[in-house]
């Protein structure tokens, strides 16, 4: 990073904090999209008003990181074949309940620390997951359709990033044999997958669909916790959510067996820890609601600001968590200085 930029981001630091800053219970997420292999590093978010942030890392969507302020249950399933498969979702014991063709029925989930729900997401710069091994985690997930160097005694969850290429080049291959795919990322946001709904449906027919086969689930795309609409005047949030599902429910050619959600808190940590509490618990419930008896995950989600308020925060929200209907959760990420120091799992890597 050059002298000048950090000069002028420094301004743009001073500068910002004579600003008052109107605070949006759903910030929405930017990052930088574009191609190569999605594993992204933390990037900052925005309110209202835009504040600069902490240089963080950030990946460029080309494979490369680069430092740069952002702004920004078990279950039984009908594979149509006349023959259904029982499910084991990391959620605890199960009883069954029998599904059509349309989203996989779910129980309640188990309740208690972790529940089988708690993942890790990563990059190609995290540290290694090894350390994580003799903790409540069970899955883990990095934007991206392979797992790298993730262990084996996780369980891995591909994502289809977008619909174009190189993120759909080899998707066929690769999705084979996972219990669990998750589509397009943050379609609602323009410096991410950005899709129209109409297209994400067509897309999602063709790419994701013909891979619920026996045994396998399949997840609609992951929204932000925006809310109204996108500088392109794209639906954000729960809103892009709600109409996909609505336009994605022919159990011949379109079915979402679980639903995605990522949530950021205020930027710098501007808001109270009680007030992004309270911002997220109201996200999630949201996100419950909208997915209509779907399992619902949030695969994606932090508070900005120090150390001591992100270990408040998540020792407010993650017995929430494990109460709630959400089946699946990873705090934003395995990284030095958010949930890994010197390569170990910190106070809130081990919260």
């Amino acid at each position: 990073m050059s002298r000048d930029y950090r000069i002028f981001s420094l301004f743009l630091f001073l500068l910002s904090s004579l600003l008052p800053v109107s605070i949006n219970a759903s910030p929405h997420p930017q990052r930088g999209g574009g191609g190569g292999r999605h594993r992204h590093g933390p990037v900052t978010r925005s309110t209202t008003a835009v504040v600069p942030q902490t240089t963080t890392l950030r990946n460029d969507g080309n494979g490369v990181v680069n430092p740069g302020v952002g702004t920004q249950s078990n279950s039984i399933i009908d594979d149509g074949n006349d023959s259904t498969t029982l499910i084991n979702n990391g959620g605890g014991a199960s009883t069954a309940t029998a599904a059509t063709n349309g989203p996989v029925i779910t129980n309640s989930p188990a309740t208690g620390t972790g529940g089988g729900k708690r993942g890790l997401a990563y990059n190609d710069t995290s540290p290694s997951l090894d350390v994580f091994a003799s903790s409540d985690i069970t899955w883990v997930h990095d934007w991206s359709s392979s797992p790298g160097n993730a262990p084996s005694e996780f369980l891995f969850v591909p994502t289809l990033w977008s619909d174009k290429s190189p993120h759909s080049d080899n998707w066929d291959t690769l999705a084979n044999g996972h219990q669990y795919l998750m589509s397009f990322n943050e379609p609602d946001i323009v410096g991410q997958a950005n899709m129209e709904v109409g297209d994400a449906v067509t897309a999602y027919k063709s790419l994701m669909f013909p891979k619920r086969t026996s045994g396998v689930q399949i997840g609609a795309p992951s929204v932000s916790s925006g809310s109204g609409t996108n500088e392109a005047g794209i639906p954000m949030g729960t809103g892009w959510l709600g109409q996909f599902l609505d336009q994605c429910n022919d159990p011949n050619t379109c079915v979402a067996d679980f639903v995605s959600g990522h949530w950021y808190g205020c930027p710098g940590g501007t808001c109270t820890v009680d007030a992004d509490v309270t911002n997220f618990q109201n996200y999630v419930n949201d996100m419950i609601s909208t997915a209509g008896g779907r399992d619902v995950w949030i695969p994606e989600f932090q508070r900005y600001g120090d150390e001591a308020g992100q270990k408040d925060f998540l020792e407010k929200t993650l017995p929430f968590l494990d109460k709630s209907a959400v089946v699946r959760y990873a705090y934003f990420m395995v990284a030095e200085g958010i949930l890994t120091t010197n390569g170990q799992p910190n106070e809130l890597g081990t919260a």
